[in-house]
């Protein structure tokens, strides 16, 4: 009598292969809403990146106007200064806040697709299906993975996107304003890093 064979049991804990990136965004979600919305949420992202490289340029800047206007003047350089981070601050809270917003009603309606899908492709299986998975469980199974999915295509996708091109921006910003100190400072970063894991 022969024995079980083993490569079956070997193809049963193999997981399934992932999906593309590009079928997290075509297959779920192919409204048009859905569309403009996740684009102005990257949008609003991109801009909201640029803000702290922006500040990090006029705070660079100030130190050098503030520092050359000692006369009459000096008051107006101080005022215009705190208009221009005023207005930087509330383009940013602006933004952020449209940014969570356009991906946030982009990543529910496209979850809701996803649970949709779903739903159809458990009405499509046979009856065997049934007999070896659990019926009960389910429900429990698209409701985490659709949570799962929203939290991954909202906020936090929207939140990657903005500090990447912050840590762009800012590479960029120092680069642009002096090559050598931005080498040193990359020179050191492993080393902060490490010490940053061990303590």
């Amino acid at each position: 009598m022969a024995g079980p064979d083993p490569s079956k049991d070997k193809n049963k804990d193999e997981a399934a292969p992932m999906a593309p990136f590009s079928a997290v965004f075509s297959s779920f979600g192919r409204t048009t809403r859905v569309k403009l919305f996740r684009f102005l949420g990257f949008l609003c992202s991109v801009v909201s990146g640029c803000v702290y490289p922006l500040m990090a340029f006029y705070f660079a800047k100030s130190f050098e106007d503030l520092g050359a206007q000692l006369g009459p003047d000096y008051m107006k350089g101080v005022r215009d200064l705190a208009f221009v981070f005023l207005y930087l601050g509330t383009g940013g809270f602006v933004f952020l806040v449209a940014q969570a917003f356009f991906l946030e009603v982009a990543a529910s309606d496209a979850t809701t697709d996803f649970k949709i899908q779903w739903f159809n492709a458990l009405l499509r299986q046979d009856m065997a299906y049934y007999d070896i998975k659990d019926v009960s469980s389910q429900a429990t199974v698209v409701s985490s993975n659709a949570s799962k999915f929203k939290r991954g295509v909202g906020r936090k996708l929207g939140e990657g996107i903005q500090f990447t091109v912050t840590v762009i921006g800012g590479f960029v910003y120092a680069f642009y304003e002096s090559w050598e100190v931005s080498l040193i400072i990359l020179a050191v970063v492993p080393l902060m890093a490490g010490t940053a894991a061990f303590f």
